[in-house]
């Protein structure tokens, strides 16, 4: 019941304040069709046991529930069966000095806490994998914080804006979402989006990126969000590889207990990393095209 009170309530008054303070459109082409199947378990995906991993840009600390209770119509977006699973920050949402209660609603709405800095091998990441082994939808911003840039941003992006370009490293995207797709029991389905507006509502501070409410709330440019998604993503050639040399990949399960053999290795901390660059290639892509829409 507190599942269905915390998503159905989040959703409506997000679609509320989304069309009357703002408007948001989702680009209608074969890849948003073929991710609403998916949602839906089609194409497979139920009978074969499988998650769906969604991928996505982060430009604003809004972005999920302002952006994400916005992809389903309104009559499958109210209920919890068909709503992705997220991971918030330890130190937002999570917090010690936020009430007992906004906690409360916050888990129900389907949000597990991640610890910010705590690497690949945190139980906490292990806790999320259990609901991909389960067959759930669930989301990710792997680019590990907020970026307003015309790009992606993430881990090395530090460098550029100190203009130490050298140092930038060759993924941007944190390497987390590669464990949980390599170590799944069976293989996810993972489909990414993009999307541009919400630094509208909370743009960023160039210098400290910190992001904050726009001065003037009425009035001044308006909310007006776009979602463009790509097509799927697949793995199974680099996991063979890796499996061909290395030998078979350990899985994880849905039951928690996994996480003694959770310590990953060098050799699949380099497959973590080809699985990354591929998610950041398609998704680099779509963030550029869906931002030039806007900013044109």
């Amino acid at each position: 019941m507190a599942r269905y009170l915390s998503i159905g309530c989040t959703t409506i008054l997000i679609r509320i304040f989304m069309n009357t303070y703002g408007q948001y459109d989702i680009e209608n082409d074969e890849h948003y069709a073929h991710f609403l199947t998916l949602v839906l378990g089609g194409d497979g995906r139920q009978e074969q046991g499988q998650s769906l991993i969604t991928i996505s840009n982060h430009r604003s600390l809004f972005d999920d529930p302002g952006v994400v209770s916005c992809l389903l119509p309104l009559w499958i977006g109210i209920q919890p069966k068909y709503n992705r699973w997220g991971i918030c920050s330890q130190e937002y949402c999570f917090a010690d000095a936020l009430p007992a209660i906004v906690k409360g609603y916050i888990g129900a709405g389907q949000v597990l806490p991640i610890q910010r800095g705590g690497g690949i091998n945190q139980p906490l990441l292990d806790h999320f994998a259990s609901l991909v082994a389960r067959g759930e939808w669930c989301h990710i911003f792997p680019e590990g914080g907020v970026w307003q840039w015309r790009e992606l941003g993430g881990r090395g992006r530090f460098a550029v804006l100190e203009g130490q370009s050298k140092n930038v490293q060759k993924s941007k995207l944190k390497w987390g979402v590669g464990k949980l797709i390599a170590h799944a029991p069976i293989r996810p389905r993972v489909v990414p989006f993009a999307h541009v507006g919400m630094e509208v509502l909370l743009p960023q501070d160039e210098t400290t990126r910190k992001t904050h409410v726009k001065e003037k709330l009425l009035g001044g440019e308006p909310l007006h969000v776009k979602i463009k998604f790509g097509e799927e993503i697949t793995f199974d050639d680099l996991i063979q590889e890796h499996e061909q040399k290395y030998g078979k990949l350990w899985v994880y399960n849905g039951d928690n207990n996994d996480h003694e053999q959770y310590v990953s290795s060098k050799v699949e901390k380099e497959l973590y990393k080809k699985i990354a660059l591929r998610i950041e290639y398609h998704l680099e892509n779509l963030t550029k095209k869906v931002v030039s829409s806007r900013y044109s």
